[in-house]
C-alpha cells in the first residue's frame, strides 16, 4: 500500500502543492490548462544522526570525567586511576522499544513564498528550501539544515522574512536566520519561553509596523509577546479550558485571533484588546462523527465507559472571505463557518464529509482552495486527499482536482520504495489527543 500523506501545504494561488509522506517531501504544480497535477519537486529526509548523537555522548564522558576528578579512588602505590575513554557508541533501542520514525512536521512558506521551511524528527532540525521553478529537476534547494536541542514543533516566519521562529516542545522560542549558515546548538539560546510543551506560533502586526509574537501551550495558555523585545509580554488570552492545539491569524480582521483545542469550543479573540468575541460550541455538532477513536483511555474512563474526548486539530481561514475551516481529530468532517468581522461572531456554514477521516487541512489562502490529506488506508490506494473551493455562494469538492491529484499520486509513487508500505509500518498519523494532561502529569 501507497502510505497515506501526512499533511500538505499550497502556495497562496493554489497552483502549487508541497506535501509529507513518510520522511519526504514532494512537491505538485497545478496545470490549469491540461487539468492535471505535474510533479516538480522532492527531498528525502536520509541524514544519518550517529555523528551528532557520538559527538553527545563524547560531550557527555568529558562531561563526567571532569566532575569526578575530585573523587578518583587512589591505588596502594598514590598514583591515581584514570579511568580510559571508549569510543562513543550510537544507542540502539533495547527489544520491545517504539520504532523511531523519522518525521518531517510543520510545513511553512515565507510570506514571499521564495522559501518552505519544515522540521526533522530525525535530528530535531530545522530544514530551509529555496524554491527555484525554473529548474526543470527538482524544484527544493535546500539552503540549511539547523540542528536545534529540542524537538521543534512548529515555526512561522517574521514580516521581513529574515527570521524563523521556531516553538519547542520545551516551550521554547528560537530565532533562526533564514540566510545560509549553522549556528552550534551549544551557542542557539531562546528568545522566549514557556513553562509547557508549545503546539503553534504566529505573528502579528501593530497599526505602528511593530511585530507580536502569539504562541500557545499545553496548559491553556495564549501569550502575546513583544518582538524583539521578546523580554516583555503584552499579554494572555484567558478562555480555554484546555489544551490549545491550533491558531490561525485572518488578513480580513487584523486584529482578530482564532484558537482551538481539547475543549469543545472554538475561540475568536481581539488579540489586540486581549477580550474573548465568541465561542462556538462544536460539541453538538460533530457528536454524529464521533467514535471509539474519540473513546477517553481505560486507565481515565467512567463508570459506563462513555466519556468521549476530542480536540480540534487545526483551524485555518482565506484571504478575501470571512470564514475558517476547521477539523476535529479523527473524524470525517471539515466544518465551514463565517465570521462577522466587525464583532468577531461564528456562524456554522457548511459540513462536508469525507469517505475517510482527515489527517491534515490547509488553505491556498487567495484560491479560497482547502486541501484536506486522508487517512486512506481502507482504500485500496484511492482517495488520498480531497480538495474544496468556494464558487462565490458555498464550498464544493472538486472532483476534477481530487481526480487529478489520485492520478498523479499513483504514478509517481506506483514503484517508490519509500512510501510503499506494510500496514504495520504507517506512521503515526494522529497527535494532537496525546497533548490531554492527565493526572500523571501533575503528580
Amino acid at each position: 500500500m501507497i502510505h497515506p500523506i501526512q499533511s500538505s501545504l499550497a502556495t497562496k494561488d493554489g497552483t502549487v502543492l508541497f506535501f509529507v509522506v513518510k520522511n519526504t517531501i514532494h512537491t505538485l504544480r497545478w496545470e490549469e490548462g491540461r487539468g492535471e497535477f505535474v510533479a516538480i519537486g522532492m527531498w528525502v529526509d536520509d541524514a544519518d544522526n550517529s555523528d551528532t548523537i557520538k559527538a553527545k555522548v563524547r560531550e557527555e564522558q568529558q562531561r563526567q570525567l571532569a566532575e569526578n576528578e575530585a573523587k578518583r579512588q587512589k591505588t596502594n602505590d598514590g598514583n591515581s586511576n584514570k579511568p580510559s575513554i571508549k569510543e562513543a557508541k550510537v544507542p540502539v533501542p533495547g527489544q520491545g522499544a517504539p520504532p523511531v520514525f523519522k518525521h518531517i512536521r510543520n510545513m511553512a512558506l515565507s510570506r514571499d513564498e521564495t522559501l518552505l521551511m519544515a522540521c526533522t524528527d530525525s535530528d530535531k532540525a530545522l530544514v530551509v528550501f529555496e524554491l527555484d521553478y525554473t529548474n526543470a529537476e527538482n524544484c527544493l534547494k535546500l539552503r540549511k539544515r539547523q540542528p536545534l536541542p529540542k524537538r521543534p514543533n512548529a515555526l512561522t516566519t517574521t514580516t521581513d522574512d529574515k527570521t524563523v521562529l521556531v516553538a519547542d516542545k520545551f516551550g521554547d522560542v528560537y530565532a533562526l536566520s533564514t540566510k545560509e549558515g549553522v549556528v552550534q546548538e551549544a551557542a542557539l539560546e531562546p528568545i522566549l519561553g514557556h513553562v509547557s510543551l508549545l503546539t503553534d506560533i504566529v505573528v502579528a502586526k501593530e497599526a505602528d509596523g511593530k511585530q507580536l509574537i502569539i504562541t500557545a501551550d499545553r496548559d491553556e495558555h495564549i501569550r502575546i509577546t513583544h518582538y524583539p523585545q521578546t523580554f516583555v509580554i503584552n499579554k494572555w488570552l484567558y478562555g480555554s479550558k484546555q489544551f490549545v492545539s491550533t491558531l490561525c491569524l485572518p488578513s480580513w480582521g487584523p486584529n482578530l485571533l482564532f484558537s482551538g483545542g481539547g475543549d469543545s469550543l472554538v475561540h475568536s479573540w481581539n488579540w489586540e484588546s486581549g477580550k474573548l468575541l465568541d465561542s462556538l460550541d462544536i460539541s453538538e455538532i460533530v457528536e454524529p462523527y464521533l467514535g471509539d477513536a474519540q473513546l477517553a483511555p481505560e486507565k481515565f474512563q467512567n463508570e459506563t465507559n462513555s466519556l468521549i474526548e476530542y480536540a480540534v486539530a487545526k483551524v485555518v481561514t482565506f484571504a478575501n472571505i470571512p470564514y475558517i475551516a476547521f477539523f476535529v481529530e479523527q473524524t470525517k468532517v471539515v466544518l465551514i463557518c463565517r465570521v462577522d468581522p466587525d464583532i468577531g461572531a461564528i456562524t456554522l456554514a457548511q459540513k462536508i464529509e469525507m469517505p475517510f477521516n482527515i489527517i491534515s487541512l490547509s488553505s491556498a489562502l487567495s484560491a479560497n482552495l482547502l486541501t484536506l490529506t486522508l487517512d486512506n488506508r481502507d482504500s485500496d490506494d484511492s482517495r488520498f486527499a480531497a480538495f474544496i473551493s468556494y464558487d462565490g455562494t458555498e464550498f464544493l469538492v472538486d472532483a476534477e482536482k481530487n481526480n487529478a491529484f489520485e492520478k498523479c499520486v499513483l504514478h509517481k509513487f506506483e514503484n517508490d520504495p519509500i512510501v510503499n508500505v506494510e500496514p504495520r509500518d504507517v506512521y503515526p498519523l494522529y497527535h494532537i489527543a496525546s497533548l490531554r494532561k492527565r493526572g500523571e502529569h501533575f503528580s
